[in-house]
Formats: C-alpha cells, structure tokens, sequence
C-alpha cells in the first residue's frame, strides 16, 4: 500500500497506475482506524462488491465520459480507478450495479432513462458494448436464485431475466411497496429508489432508498427488508431506517443508497453516500459504516458508530492515505482516468503526451463547449495548468458545475479574463498575451484568480468569486463543482501541468 502514496499518472489502459480526488480533510487518530470519506468528492451511488481478497465498486458518471470507472481496493479504504466501462457518451448514467454470477461480471445502469447491461471476464474489463433491456427506469440491482435471475429497480419493481442475464423475461412488475416514513422525519419525498441486494445466512436482504437523495438534510436513508426467496415476498426490518442522519447539524448529510460487503475474514459493512454539511458543492460521497448481525437475522450500524466516528480498519495492518492526486503531466499517450469530459467523448478532438494535451477547440463558448473535468474532494485547494492558445482560440481553467454555472479564467486574443459564478466576464487585461500559467484558489468555496505570464511575476485578479450555492438543491442536475478546462472558439489550446494542491496556496 505504500507505493500509492506517490503521485502518479493514470491511464486508460493500465492498471498499475493512479490519479488523486481529495479523499479526507484529517488524519485518523491512528493507524488503526480510519475515517469517513473513503472516496472523498462526487462518488454518488457507489457500491463495491468482493472478488477473494479484492474489491470493486463503480458508481454514477452523470454526464461524463469515459463513464463507470472501475476502481480497486484491497482494504476497502483506499481506492484506485482502474478502468472506464464506457468509452463513449451514452447519455446520463446513474446508479449503476455492478456483480458477478458464476465467474463473469456484469454492469446494469440506466443511460438516459432506459436499462442497459454489460458483461465481461474480469471487473477490469474489457467490457462489452451496451445492450438495451427495454425498460424504461433507473437504479437496476441484479441477484439470482436456483438458476432464475432478477432484476430490482426503482419504484419497488422487479423483471426476470433470461439466463444469460442480457433480456428480459419477464416484464417488470411492483414487488416491493414504500416503507413508511414516521411523520415525524423531514423528508424530500418517499422516492423508493436505488435497491441493493444480497443473500446471506438463508435470507435474501433487500436494502432501497427513501427520503429522497439530497433536498434537506434528514432526507434519505437505508430501509432493508428480507426474504426467504429472491423474488420475495419481503418483511420490513425492525430497524428501519438502517442509515439515516437524524439532524441538520449533523456532519454527513441525506445519507442513504446503502450496499452490504464483507471481508476475508467475515466482517460486514454498509456503503451509503452522503452530502457534506456546508460543502454540497463537493456532490455525494462515500462512506463505509461497520455492521452487525443481530441474532434474529437482521443486521445494523454497529454499535456506537457514527458516519463521523474514527473506525477500526477493515483489513488489519494497512493505513487510511491522506488524499489522492489528480495532477497530470500529460505524458502518457491516452488521457487519465481522472478526466472526464462534459456529455461527449471525441478522441479526434485531442492527443496527449510527450508532456502536453492539446484540446481543440469546439463551440463558441462555455455553453455549447465540452470542457474536460476531474472530481475532487477538500474543503479548500488549489489547481494551477499551463496554457498556450492559438489565435481565435478561448481556453480557460475552471470551477464546473454545468455550462450554465461555472467560475473561471480565461485567456484568449483579447486578454486574460475572470468570470464569475454566473459565468458573466470581468476585465480583460494583458491583451494579445497568448500563454500563461492560470491558478485558481478555492478556500472554502471563496475563489481567487491568479496568473502568470512567461518569464513574469504572479497577479492576481481583482475579481473574485463565491460558490456555496453551485449545488443540487439549488441548481438541479445531481452534479458537483470539479476542476475543468476548456477550449473554444477556432484553432486549439495546449495545455501542461496541471497541479492539484489540498490546501490554499496562493502565489508568494
């Protein structure tokens, strides 16, 4: 484990290699334990299963592409990506399944609204090309029984599926009815969503969400239920709802989406994610929670745990990493599985190497561009990228929550610019400059503008900007603010190294 604490650089097609989203904000109090998040930053509906001694998850994509980044892990806390499932834009994907039935591997998501499956050896990949289940629904969750194989999905609906998992069988048809919300509960709607399933000790374990996944604060939970039989019928657990934040001031927010996992060694844990209190522009997170099997068969939060307490590592002996790193010197001939681009993914648009990504350049501005994006995590950081233009061509380093919302600065043929929350531009200065270093300094979602060029010293914008608002519950979207770059109008940019810092680190 020690080895990926050094910065790397991670590629499409090796396995070996790692990039970084900020994955916590402290150390944990020992060695021993860890703390909550594991994948720091927008992770939404991730959900790892276990292949020996190993683990995969994957989780939502949303508009990015390549999308459904495989990550691994041997301890269930520190993770790396190693492989996209999809190589192209499909539309939206949320809350993707991934599992294993008898030594091969499949991947069910929605993709703009309709069920779709892939299938391969090895959770690596390479994965199949997407196959259309005609169902129009979201949040897919598969299980099999003697044979029979069953497909959950949102709505507390349920298909049978043939025995190659690849069609339907049977239609769906409602086999699971909302769990009852206590009145008492502030919550966004009932929104039986995102089913998890699992067979364990003779039952079939069925965990969906309710509340609703962001709006206020006590929204969302884990409500579990289980069955003899993987078709149902199910009874509700007495300890509903299993995960759910009981108060606004809480730390970890709208906990739910909740998937069970064991280790080699027979322990149990739930993954939920999670909105961070006051930082929603960081999107969902992961967390893992430790469980316990009572002894009527049901399982909860062990006791005394909180999403916000220090806890016993799962696999002895290894040690929570600070964070990962998403910089990139751009030398390896296919892009990082860090970036992902805004709803299109064109490899004739750029190449990569030799130490340094040149993007061309498409639409006219940032709303009808695809700007190239990483996730990260922190309460506060730094990103800094070396960028070069052509003449007629715009290329910025952002702040990105959808083109509609985004902060920035840019450098183009009529100066460096910095645009605001709302994307509205500031004053153009250093006219004709056509390369400079650009850095953006979030503290605490208070953005400055900084840059450099060749051969001069560091200046600092006078405009700044502030983004606590760029989230879901007031924009829409499910997405996250993430470090972006850009590239419009004609002709192309060349951008080199892009740094990531987990702190404030403004130029001497």
């Amino acid at each position: 484990m020690r080895a990926m604490l050094t910065r790397r650089k991670f590629v499409l097609n090796s396995a070996a290699l790692a990039f970084a989203t900020h994955a916590r904000f402290a150390f944990p109090e020992s060695e021993a334990t860890y703390r909550n998040p594991i994948l720091g930053g927008d992770h939404p509906d991730g959900s790892p299963i276990r292949v020996g001694n190993d683990f995969y998850l994957t989780h939502s994509s949303f508009n990015y592409a390549p999308g459904l980044l495989i990550w691994h892990s041997t301890d269930l806390i520190n993770w790396r990506p190693v492989a996209a499932a999809l190589k192209r834009y499909y539309g939206t994907v949320w809350a993707p399944y991934l599992c294993e039935y008898q030594g091969r591997f499949y991947l069910y998501f929605p993709a703009a609204g309709k069920l779709m499956v892939i299938h391969a050896d090895h959770p690596t990949g390479p994965w199949s090309e997407p196959i259309d289940l005609g169902i129009d629904a979201i949040d897919p969750a598969h299980i099999a029984e003697n044979g029979r194989r069953f497909l959950y999905m949102a709505g507390g609906r349920m298909a049978e599926l043939t025995a190659d998992g690849l069609a339907v069988k049977v239609p769906p048809r409602t086999v699971l009815e909302p769990w009852p919300i206590p009145a008492s509960i502030r919550m966004e709607c009932t929104c039986l969503e995102g089913p998890k399933v699992i067979e364990h000790d003779g039952y079939f374990y069925l965990n969906v969400a309710e509340g609703g996944t962001a709006g206020p604060g006590t929204s969302h939970a884990v409500v579990s239920a289980r069955s003899r039989h993987a078709d149902g019928p199910w009874e509700f657990s007495p300890y509903n709802p299993v995960v759910h934040t009981g108060s606004r001031d809480d730390r970890w927010l709208s906990l739910g989406h909740g998937r069970l996992v064991d280790t080699p060694d027979g322990k149990w844990y739930i993954t939920v994610h999670a909105y961070e209190n006051g930082y929603r522009t960081l999107g969902r997170q992961l967390l893992l929670l430790p469980i316990e099997w009572t002894q009527d068969h049901w399982f909860r939060i062990a006791n005394g745990i909180t999403a916000d307490s220090a806890i016993p590592m799962p696999i002895p002996g290894t040690t929570q990493r600070d964070f990962l790193d998403p910089s990139d010197d751009f030398t390896e001939p296919s892009l990082g599985l860090q970036w992902g681009f805004w709803q299109e993914f064109d490899p004739s648009r750029f190449t990569t190497g030799t130490g340094a990504l040149n993007l061309k350049a498409r639409g006219q501005s940032l709303m009808d561009t695809s700007v190239l994006t990483t996730p990260v995590g922190g309460h506060s950081y730094t990103i800094e990228i070396d960028v070069q233009v052509e003449p007629g061509c715009t290329a910025g380093l952002h702040l990105f929550y959808d083109p509609q919302h985004s902060t920035g600065i840019t450098i183009s043929p009529e100066g460096i610019s910095a645009r605001n929350a709302n994307n509205s531009a500031g004053s153009n200065r250093e006219k004709g400059a056509a390369r400079a270093t650009l850095r953006i300094v979030n503290d605490h979602q208070e953005i400055d503008f900084y840059y450099r060029l060749p051969g001069m010293e560091w200046r600092r914008t006078e405009e700044s900007a502030e983004i606590s608002g760029m989230d879901h519950n007031v924009l829409g979207g499910f997405l996250d603010v993430r470090p972006a770059v850009s590239a419009f109008g004609s002709g192309s940019a060349t951008f080199r190294s892009f740094r990531y810092w987990p702190e404030v680190k403004a130029p001497a």
